[in-house]
This record gives structure tokens, C-alpha cells and sequence, in this order.
């Protein structure tokens, strides 16, 4: 939709923006119980809002085709390394649908605000179903259509503003869902709908594949 320049643009107030959303990410981490150090790939990083609600000594792969967002993470991991809050961190520049990551190698995927964003939605949940383990867990965090809605002509009209700033506004997730073993453990509807936080565990090895 837009280019990694001008998304290292936007990494000058993103923070800023995304402040008034800090109650909301930390609610949806609360939801998601993390106690124990994980394998973590965190899709989209953005400035690494969300690593300080990762547990503590867990090995995170963090991507991001913006290279201003990668330094803002990388300061945010040094500002939590010296709180004692200590992760181990990679950081990538790439899209977020070729983390590299070899199959079945991490607990958790965190896919926060970046299905909306990235130009192949579809690639991306498929790269986070491939390099998850049986049984571990994905967290969905974006703006969607409201379930059992269809998408109106206004709706598509906003669409077209949006995709300038770089996100869409017509993504449907129980669409992009369909056809992966994925069970929706969690589901929380906010704003009405548009924003929804989904927690989604992998079939493990021994259940049947969906066809």
C-alpha cells in the first residue's frame, strides 16, 4: 500500500498515535496470560510496542520493513534491558510474511496491527501458521469488518482514503481464517466490531487437518 520510506516516515509519531490504544494492548496481553519465557515471532514490530509485555529471557524475532521502526525498537529493547527486563532480540528488516523462521519453531506469533497494513494479508497468516508449533498460539490484533456484516459502498469509498495512509478498512478475518487448523480460543470485539483481538491455537500433530 505505501512504501517502507514512508513508513519510516510515520515512525516519528507513531508512538504519539498509538497512545491512546496503550490501554487496549494491555488488556489484550492480560488476556493472554503469558507467565513462562516463549519462542516468539513478532510480525510487524512497528517501534516494539509490545515487548514489554512479553515475559522476561524469551527469544523474539522482530520484522519490520521500516528500518525507523527497527531503531525504535531497538532503543526500547535497551531501555527494558536496562530495567531488567532482559529479551532476546532479533531484529529484521523484511516483510513481515518471510521471517525466515524454519517450520514449527516458535509458541506465539504476534500479529498486532500489521494484517491490515501489509500488502498480502493472505501470505502473512500463512507464514505464521508455518512457522508455529503444534498447538502454539497466534494473537490478532487489527481493524476488521464487523462480523456477520458485508462490506458497504461507504465502507469501500473510506477504503480508498485509507489505503493512501497505508492500512485498508475491507478485511474480513473469519475470511482470511478459513481452510487453516486454527481454533479461536478468545474473541474480543471492541469499537463496535472494527477492532477485534483474536487468540488462535494450532492443531496439534495429532488432530485432522481442515481440507
Amino acid at each position: 500500500m505505501v512504501t517502507a520510506k514512508r513508513w519510516d516516515c510515520y515512525a516519528r509519531f507513531y508512538d504519539l498515535l498509538l497512545k491512546s490504544m496503550a490501554a487496549e494492548r494491555a488488556q489484550l496481553f492480560q488476556r493472554l496470560d503469558l507467565s513462562q519465557p516463549l519462542q516468539v515471532y513478532l510480525a510487524g514490530c512497528g517501534s516494539g510496542l509490545d515487548l514489554p509485555y512479553l515475559p522476561a529471557q524469551s527469544t523474539v524475532l522482530a520484522v519490520d520493513f521500516s528500518a525507523e521502526m527497527l531503531k525504535h525498537c531497538e532503543s526500547l529493547q535497551q531501555k527494558l534491558d536496562s530495567q531488567g527486563h532482559q529479551l532476546d532480540l532479533t531484529l529484521r528488516q523484511s516483510k513481515a510474511e518471510l521471517s525466515g523462521l524454519v517450520d514449527q519453531s516458535v509458541d506465539l506469533v504476534i500479529l498486532h496491527l500489521i494484517l491490515a497494513v501489509t500488502d498480502n494479508p493472505q501470505g502473512l497468516l500463512q507464514e505464521a501458521v508455518r512457522v508455529l508449533k503444534p498447538g502454539g498460539k497466534i494473537s490478532i490484533w487489527d481493524k476488521f469488518v464487523p462480523p456477520n456484516q458485508s462490506i458497504s459502498t461507504l465502507r469501500r469509498f473510506l477504503d480508498f482514503f485509507s489505503r493512501k495512509l497505508g492500512t485498508t478498512l475491507l478485511l474480513q478475518i473469519d475470511t482470511l481464517l478459513q481452510g487453516y487448523s486454527l481454533a479461536i480460543i478468545q474473541r474480543q470485539a471492541l469499537l463496535g466490531g472494527q477492532m477485534q483481538h483474536l487468540l488462535l491455537q494450532k492443531a496439534t500433530q495429532e488432530e485432522p487437518q481442515k481440507q
